[in-house]
C-alpha cells in the first residue's frame, strides 16, 4: 500500500492536476490511497466567505460565483463535454449548499467554530471530487471517500483532536478494498455528527493517518518544493534540500517554521515506523527529502536552521518566586486555560523569572491571564508586572549530530554576538538536538543567514586562519 498526499498547489488548476495524475501512472504499486488539498488559495477564499457573510456584506454571493467558476473552469479542461453533466450537478449541488450556509450566517447574524468549520471542508470536498472524476476519465479507476466517514474527534472543531483508536477501526474495517482511493484531506467529523477539520496543513495529517492505520510501505507527501530545505530559502539563497532527515529532526524543523511539513504529520508513522518522502509534483525526478527511523549517517552536525516570526515574549520575574513550589504550574495553567500554545520555554537558575515564547498575536490575552492568576503576587510586590517584548522570532538549529557534541552552541553564540546580535533567550532540550534562541524581529533574517553560511558553506583556509 502506498499513501499519497498532494496539496494545493499540486491541484490548483487543471494543468497541476494532469501533472498528479502522470505521476501516479507512473506508479507500480498495486494499491494506492490518494490524498488531497483544497485547490491552491480556495481555504483562504472560504474563510473570506463566512467573514463577509457575518458581516452583513452581500459581496459574499460574488466571491462564491468565482469559487464556482474557478471549480467548474477546471471540470471542462479535464473532463470530455460529452461527460460533465454528472460531476457538474454534484459540484452545483454542493454549491447550493454552501450558498444556503452562508445565507444563514448572513441572515441570524451568527457565526460558531462549527459552522467555520463546515464552511472550510468544502475546498476538500470540491477538490477531490473533481480529483477523482478527473483520474477515471485519464485511465484511473477510482472510488471516492469521505475522510469524515473516518477520521473521529472532539469537538475542536477548528484544530480537532483526533480519536486514533476509533480512527484506525474505522479506517481498516470499512475502507472499501479496490486498488485506487481518493479522499479529501484536513475534514473530519466529531462524535455527535458534527464536521471538524484538523487544522491549516491538516491534509498532511490526514494522509499519515490512512497510512498508519492501513500499515502502508510509504508515505509521499507532494508539494511544490524539493523536500525539507536547510533553512527557508527566501531568507537565505544558499539553503538547499536535505537528502534524508530523522523522524525527530523533520519533527523541530516543522514545528519551528518549516512549513513544507505539517507537526503532528509525524507521530502517526513515528509508532508505525512507515517512511515519508517529502517531493516535488512539478520536479518529480528530484529525490526530494527521506524521513525515516534510520537516516543514512551525515558528516553534517547540524541538519537545519528554523526561524518563527510574529512571535512575543512574556517574563514573569520576582524575588517572590525563589524557591516556592507551584509558580510555574500556575502560569501554565493560566496560558493553557486560554488555549495558549507555547513555543518556547526558560527559567533563571536562580528561580527569579521564567519566559515564554508565544505568538504574538495571543501576547496580551496571555498577559491578561498571568496577571489575573498572580494578582495578589504583583500588589504585594513579590512579583514585578508581567513583562511582554514584541515583535520577537525563534531562531532554531536542529540536528542529530549535535548531540554529544562540543562547541555547536559556542560557534552559534559567538557568530550572532561578532556580528552585533542580540540574543533575548536561550533554550537547549535534554535530548541535545535542538538549541533555539530568541531575538528581536529586525535581526532574526540577518542571524538565519550567518548560521547557515557557517555550518552549511565550506569555509576557506583564510577564513579558518581569521576566525581563530
Amino acid at each position: 500500500m502506498l499513501v499519497l498526499k498532494f496539496g494545493g498547489t499540486s491541484v490548483a488548476n487543471a494543468g497541476a492536476i494532469r501533472q498528479l495524475i502522470s505521476i501516479l501512472q507512473e506508479k507500480q504499486n498495486p494499491r494506492m490511497l490518494v490524498v488531497v488539498s483544497a485547490m491552491s488559495k480556495v481555504t483562504d477564499m472560504l474563510i473570506s466567505l463566512y467573514q463577509k457573510a457575518a458581516s452583513h456584506d452581500v459581496s459574499y454571493l460574488e466571491l462564491l460565483s468565482q469559487l464556482e467558476a474557478k471549480h467548474m473552469e477546471a471540470i471542462e479542461d479535464l473532463v470530455p463535454m460529452s461527460q460533465q453533466i454528472d460531476i457538474k450537478g454534484r459540484i452545483k449541488m454542493i454549491f447550493r449548499e454552501l450558498e444556503d450556509v452562508c445565507r444563514g450566517v448572513y441572515l441570524l447574524d451568527e457565526l460558531s467554530d462549527s459552522t467555520k468549520a463546515r464552511v472550510m471542508a468544502y475546498g476538500e470536498r470540491l477538490s477531490s471530487a473533481i480529483v477523482s472524476v478527473a483520474f477515471q476519465h485519464h485511465g484511473l479507476p477510482n472510488e471516492l471517500v469521505d475522510s469524515r466517514d473516518y477520521i473521529v474527534t472532539d469537538n475542536t472543531y477548528l484544530n480537532a483532536k483526533v480519536n486514533l483508536k476509533a480512527t484506525y477501526g474505522l479506517m481498516q474495517e470499512q475502507l472499501p478494498k479496490v486498488e485506487l482511493i481518493v479522499a479529501p484531506g484536513f475534514i473530519s467529523r466529531s462524535q455527535d455528527g458534527k464536521t471538524t477539520v484538523l487544522g491549516r496543513g491538516g491534509s498532511d495529517y490526514t494522509a499519515s493517518l490512512y497510512a498508519a492505520a492501513l500499515q502502508a510501505d510509504l508515505l509521499e507527501i507532494w508539494s511544490d518544493v524539493d523536500g525539507m530545505y536547510t533553512t527557508d530559502p527566501r531568507k537565505a539563497s544558499a539553503a538547499y534540500s536535505i537528502e534524508e532527515l530523522s523522524y525527530e529532526e523533520a519533527m523541530e524543523l516543522a514545528y519551528f517554521g518549516a512549513k513544507v511539513l505539517y507537526p503532528p504529520t509525524i507521530a502517526p508513522l513515528v509508532a508505525a515506523k512507515i517512511p515519508l518522502v517529502l517531493k516535488n509534483t512539478f520536479n518529480p525526478a528530484h529525490k526530494g527529502t527521506l524521513i525515516s527511523s534510520t537516516p543514512a549517517p551525515s558528516p553534517q552536525n547540524v541538519k537545519g536552521i528554523s526561524c518563527i516570526d510574529h512571535m512575543a515574549v512574556l517574563t514573569v520575574s520576582g524575588s517572590g518566586m525563589v524557591g516556592v513550589p507551584g509558580v510555574a504550574m500556575r502560569l501554565f495553567k493560566a496560558v493553557a486555560q486560554e488555549c495558549i500554545n507555547i513555543y518556547f520555554i526558560t527559567q533563571s537558575s536562580s528561580e527569579q523569572s521564567i519566559t515564554i515564547g508565544l505568538s504574538e498575536a495571543e501576547g496580551e490575552k496571555a498577559v491578561q491571564a498571568i496577571t489575573q492568576e498572580f494578582a495578589d503576587d504583583i500588589a504585594q510586590e513579590l512579583l514585578n508586572p508581567v513583562s511582554l517584548e514584541t515583535p520577537m522570532s525563534i531562531v532554531a538549529i536542529v540536528g542529530n549530530g549535535m548531540i554529544k557534541q562540543p562547541g555547536i552552541a559556542g560557534k552559534a553564540f559567538s557568530l550572532l554576538g561578532d556580528n552585533g546580535i542580540n540574543i533575548r533567550a536561550i533554550a537547549q532540550g535534554a535530548t541535545e538536538r535542538i538549541i533555539s534562541v530568541v531575538l528581536n524581529s529586525p535581526d532574526a533574517h540577518r542571524a538565519v543567514n550567518l548560521l547557515h553560511d557557517r555550518f552549511f558553506l565550506p569555509i576557506s583556509e583564510d577564513s579558518e586562519v581569521a576566525l581563530a
